[in-house]
């Protein structure tokens, strides 16, 4: 028997196709909470989790979703490697009973391989709605391998799965007698022969002649030739409105709360030093950040609606026309969208981009896309000098972003060269009613994280820049004679052509380097928190010059982990520095035109 059974250790690989629903399967076995998206290549690289059952203690391991095992793009180069270099005890294979043939491409593939396997048919109440008929009984007996229905986003019949992996771990692997008619050489397979016996041996037991498909009758729509592009606006339009109008009153208040909280404290008989570092310092600062909680809650959650519905895989097919013209595909617009949240791993999934020029060319211009993190600032500084138009403003902040990454991709495809080109194949997932459960999980996650990193990376910057606006001890706080001052008015000459003279936002531009939303904490700080921030504001910078501003913090350089991944994903410095030197000039001759043609149309 083997070393692993006799330990009671199982080493368990779930393995499938884009959008078949392994994540979901790893959360309902194992209580996780990773993120689950309704589109292809969502998982990039491979994520474990781990489960005791009947006296087995269970490591499950989530691959990157690949339509083959042949390393080809990034994922399937994560998946063919464990492959090839680890034993697991049993591999479990999703598979989408709605495209049940495509998926069984990978079967034949795994079996070749002479592993022990379960396969997990998922989405089987939503191809019986459809008209689909598979029996899986009959399907099991054909391919010689046993099969499970579940439901993995409810994690219906998730213990008989793990009752079936514990037994077939228990097998000898073999490689089933009709294999050999569709093994080539070195366990790789026929793959017309494949499709042959796929569709000879199966179609018996899978009837979709039923079948009604919502999805193409949506698609009519949504996809349409004319209409797609302005449809995709609009909805961009309502998402970011809809973001502002909910989370106006929730900010303000919050904002309120922080306000109160620090005129109680300043009540207080503390120590000048204390009193100092917790109002002006703590709630002036990070306060002022955590007051925008609401806002990072619902435009994550509204995201998270339009991954889950099926829409936003849509978007690559939309926009690939247009991208060709840039000297991209539409492959490079998921990292893009996934932008909008956190360039980091916006970055990561640009592993799905096969095409090497591509690949490097969605890295350089992803941080063009406005991150959640640059959110809050447009919100303030939109609803402090546009309030009756910040919303427009906002949106074309993002409109802005968008189109100087079409204008970079452009560039750069010129300089940089390749042998590689491939067409834009790519499988367009169901549409679904997007579940209550998963868009919470995504929206508080995001959320906490803002909270985490305002308790981390933010509270150690505006500690910081506290200290340096009471240095030297005597002088008055945040003014021009303390260090922080000092070090703003060396700045300054670099941005007075561009309409924010003032030393202060040029100190929030630089700690704005370690997080985004330190800018906001930068400015809270230096102000002090006994001050309203959107009082002091107005009197320092004038509508053109925060518009002129708010474009520069749109298109300068990313955060410190942005470039640290664009480091690793391309293991060169050089990439993360030609990033810098791109964004900071592209930021700076954009605000200098704005703000330029502002004065000459007489705007101030």
């Amino acid at each position: 028997m083997d070393k692993n059974i006799e330990n009671k250790q199982l080493n368990v690989v779930l393995i499938g196709n884009p959008n078949t629903g392994k994540t979901s399967l790893l959360n309902a076995l194992t209580g996780m909470s990773l993120h689950v998206g309704n589109w292809p290549g969502k998982t990039v690289e491979k994520k474990e989790g781990s489960i005791n059952y009947r006296g087995y203690s269970i490591n499950i391991i989530d691959l990157p979703g690949t339509y083959s095992i042949a390393p080809y793009s990034e994922e399937e180069k994560v998946t063919f490697e464990y492959l090839k270099n680890e034993e697991p005890d049993v591999i479990v294979q999703t598979v989408d009973v709605n495209a049940l043939e495509r998926n069984l491409f990978m079967t034949i593939e795994l079996l070749a391989l002479g592993k022990r396997m379960v396969l997990a048919f998922n989405f089987n109440e939503e191809a019986q709605r459809r008209g689909i008929i598979a029996q899986a009984e009959e399907i099991s007996k054909v391919l010689q391998v046993p099969i499970v229905s579940v439901e993995a986003n409810r994690g219906k019949n998730k213990e008989l799965l793990l009752d079936e992996i514990i037994k077939v771990s228990q097998k000898k692997a073999t490689i089933p007698d009709y294999m050999r008619e569709l093994i080539k050489n070195s366990n790789e397979i026929h793959h017309d022969e494949t499709f042959k016996f796929i569709k000879e041996k199966i179609s018996p037991y899978y009837n979709t002649s039923n079948a009604v498909s919502l999805t193409d009758k949506i698609d009519s729509v949504l996809l349409n030739k004319y209409a797609a592009l302005p449809i995709f606006i609009l909805i961009m339009f309502l998402m970011f409105a809809t973001t502002f109008i909910l989370s106006t009153p929730l900010v303000d208040f919050t904002e309120g709360l922080f306000a109160q909280l620090g005129k109680i404290i300043d009540q207080k008989d503390l120590p000048q030093f204390l009193n100092s570092l917790v109002v002006e310092g703590i709630i002036g600062g990070v306060g002022t950040v955590l007051a925008f909680a609401p806002l990072i809650f619902i435009l994550f959650l509204l995201i998270a609606i339009l991954e889950d519905s099926g829409y936003l895989g849509r978007t690559v097919i939309i926009v690939d026309r247009l991208f060709h013209k840039f000297g991209i595909s539409g492959r490079s617009f998921i990292p893009m969208i996934l932008g909008f949240g956190c360039n980091v791993p916006a970055i990561m999934a640009t592993r799905t981009i096969r095409d090497k020029k591509e690949r490097i060319i969605a890295i350089m211009i992803n941080s063009f896309m406005s991150c959640g993190a640059r959110f809050p600032v447009y919100m303030l500084f939109g609803t402090v000098f546009f309030p009756k138009t910040a919303m427009f403003v906002i949106m074309l902040l993002y409109l802005v972003g968008v189109l100087v990454a079409f204008v970079a991709s452009w560039l750069l495809s010129k300089l940089i060269k390749t042998e590689e080109q491939h067409a834009l194949i790519i499988e367009l997932p169901p549409y679904r009613f997007p579940t209550l459960k998963n868009t919470l999980k995504h929206a508080w996650y995001h959320t906490t994280e803002f909270v985490k990193k305002a308790g981390t990376i933010i509270f150690a910057s505006v500690f910081v820049i506290w200290i340096l606006s009471i240095l030297p001890l005597g002088v008055e706080y945040g003014s021009e004679a303390s260090l922080v001052g000092q070090l703003g008015k060396l700045l300054t000459p670099i941005f007075k052509p561009l309409g924010f003279g003032d030393w202060r936002f040029a100190i929030s531009l630089i700690f704005g380097f370690f997080a985004k939303e330190v800018i906001i904490g930068t400015l809270g700080t230096i102000y002090g928190g006994d001050k309203l921030l959107a009082t002091m504001l107005p009197q320092n910078i004038t509508p053109l010059g925060a518009l002129s501003f708010l474009f520069f913090v749109l298109l300068y350089v990313p955060c410190a982990a942005t470039l640290a991944v664009i480091k690793k994903e391309t293991n060169k410095w050089l990439y993360a520095l030609l990033q810098v030197m791109l964004s900071l000039s592209t930021a700076w001759i954009i605000s200098f035109t704005v703000y330029q043609i502002g004065l000459l149309l007489g705007y101030r």
